[in-house]
């Protein structure tokens, strides 16, 4: 297997799941026999990015508020 075939996998894998968490992704990490690094990378691009977007829409959402007052 090439070196970067066990993360696709987990990658296709986490997409199928009904809800992304720190817990879906350790279990991916598991299963699919990942390094640390492989598992943090999955984090920052699953959750620190789904953060990210829940803040700009939250600020979004403030500032369309403001606008129609």
């Amino acid at each position: 297997m090439n070196e970067h075939e066990s993360l696709r996998k987990a990658l296709s894998w986490l997409l199928e799941q009904p809800q992304l968490d720190q817990e879906t992704i350790a279990e991916a990490s598991r299963h699919f026999d990942l390094s640390p690094v492989d598992e943090e990378f999955l984090h920052r691009y699953f959750i620190e990015e789904q953060q990210r977007r829940a803040d700009i829409q939250s600020k979004n959402t403030r500032n369309d508020d403001l606008d129609s007052s």
